[in-house]
């Protein structure tokens, strides 16, 4: 796994989130600018790995998704800006802040998904509480995804930083264990790395 670097993100009138983020990635703001620069980093990373016939299904679908999860709390987006030699498709981190999910209270809604299955907390405190889970991007394409609830501190549970890390596989290359085992080790170990700074 490559070393990690420290990076500050703000988020208004909550404690500072710091992100410890892995060498040769960076963070782009969900904004208007930030989505323009999110998809051309996409396109960059295809355009290296002799993959263009991907690039119009998955910018558009990229766009989409930033959008929407923008719309939902979303702030920043941290993604590899000097990809590896070999490396096909892209990997990306998404950091939101959320008070609910699906009308739910964070309570409410971690006692349900907890119930469900699935789950698992990835510290001794209990504060990580992760899953996982897959889906087909038409024919070509499977999402990964990796998600935390992680709550803010200070906030009695009533808010919490829900982080997403998705990587993109070809469909030919589901079946690589060896790498799941490593997306998995690298974004567990980003969630477990984030920590907190007093408000100032």
């Amino acid at each position: 796994m490559n070393s990690l670097r420290e990076e500050l993100l703000g988020i208004e009138g909550l404690p500072t989130m710091r992100v410890l983020i892995p060498a040769g990635w960076r963070s782009l703001p969900l904004t208007e600018e930030g989505l323009d620069e999110f998809a051309l980093q996409y396109r960059t990373v295809l355009m290296r790995a002799h993959r263009p016939d991907l690039d119009a299904e998955l910018t558009g679908m990229l766009q989409k998704w930033a959008r929407e999860l923008r719309e939902e709390g979303g702030r920043f987006a941290i993604l590899p800006s000097d990809v590896p030699e070999g490396s096909v498709l892209p990997m990306s981190v998404t950091l939101s802040v959320v008070s609910g999910i699906s009308g739910r209270t964070l309570d409410e809604w971690v006692t349900m998904r907890i119930r469900q299955g699935g789950t698992s907390f990835l510290d001794d405190r209990r504060t990580v509480l992760a899953w996982q889970s897959s889906a087909s991007q038409g024919e070509a394409l499977e999402a990964r995804t990796h998600t935390y609830l992680i709550p803010v501190p200070a906030t009695k549970r009533s808010r919490a930083v829900l982080l997403s890390g998705v990587e993109l596989v070809s469909s030919q290359e589901s079946d690589d264990t060896v790498r799941r085992d490593m997306a998995k080790m690298l974004f567990d170990s980003i969630a477990l790395a984030l920590d907190w700074m007093p408000a100032a």
